[in-house]
C-alpha cells in the first residue's frame, strides 16, 4: 500500500515537472476540471489526427463522469478563441460545422509538455520498480492487467535507464533496478 500511495505522490508531484507551469495556456486549460477535460479532448483528437466538434465536447466528462454541459462548452471555446490558444475551422466534409484545434503558436509547447509529462512517468515507473520491486508488486503488477508489450517497454526503459546511470556514477548505484518477472503460460 505505501509504494502505491507513494506512487500516486509522485504522479501528482511529476505533473508539475515541466517549463511550461507558468504559461498562459497550461494556467488555463489545467485551471478547472471542465478546461482540463476539453485540453484532454484536445490532446486525444490532436493526436489521432483530427479536430475537435461540439459533439466530441459533449461527450467530454469531467471528475465523477459528469459530462460537459454546451453552455459551458460554448462559453470556454469562445475564451480560448479569444485568448488565442483555440483555432476554428470549417469542417471539409460540411461547412455549416465548425471544428476546432489547439492554435499553432502553442503547438511546440504543448509537445514539449507532452513529452515532459511522458518522460516523467517513465522516471516514475523506473523508480516505483527500482525502489519497490519484489514478488508481491510483480504478481500486482501482472493480475493489474498489463499488457506483455507494456512490461516489455518497461523493461527495456529500466535497462536502458539503469546502464546510463552506471556509466555516469559506476555500477553500484542501482542495485534494486530488476526486470519485471513475466509469467509464462503454459
Amino acid at each position: 500500500m505505501r509504494a502505491l500511495t507513494r506512487g500516486e505522490a509522485m504522479s501528482h508531484y511529476s505533473r508539475g515537472q515541466h517549463y511550461y507551469i507558468k504559461s498562459d495556456w497550461y494556467i488555463w486549460f489545467l485551471g478547472n476540471s471542465s478546461r482540463y477535460s476539453i485540453f484532454h479532448t484536445f490532446l486525444w483528437k490532436y493526436g489521432n489526427g483530427e479536430m475537435v466538434s461540439y459533439t466530441d465536447l459533449t461527450q467530454t466528462e469531467k471528475i465523477g463522469s459528469v459530462k460537459l454541459k454546451i453552455d459551458s462548452i460554448k462559453s470556454t471555446i469562445r475564451e480560448g478563441l479569444a485568448l488565442g490558444f483555440i483555432e476554428a475551422y470549417k469542417a471539409e466534409n460540411d461547412k455549416r460545422v465548425t471544428v476546432y484545434t489547439f492554435s499553432p503558436d502553442i503547438l511546440d509547447e504543448i509537445t514539449d509538455y507532452c513529452f515532459m509529462m511522458r518522460r516523467n512517468r517513465m522516471w516514475e515507473s523506473a523508480s516505483f520498480i527500482s525502489n519497490y520491486s519484489s514478488e508481491s508488486i510483480n504478481n500486482k503488477l501482472a493480475q493489474a492487467g498489463m499488457k506483455k508489450e507494456w512490461i516489455d517497454s518497461i523493461n527495456n526503459f529500466i535497462a536502458k535507464f539503469a546502464l546510463t546511470v552506471q556509466t555516469k556514477f559506476g555500477k553500484n548505484q542501482l542495485p534494486n533496478v530488476i526486470p519485471i518477472k513475466i509469467q509464462k503460460s503454459k
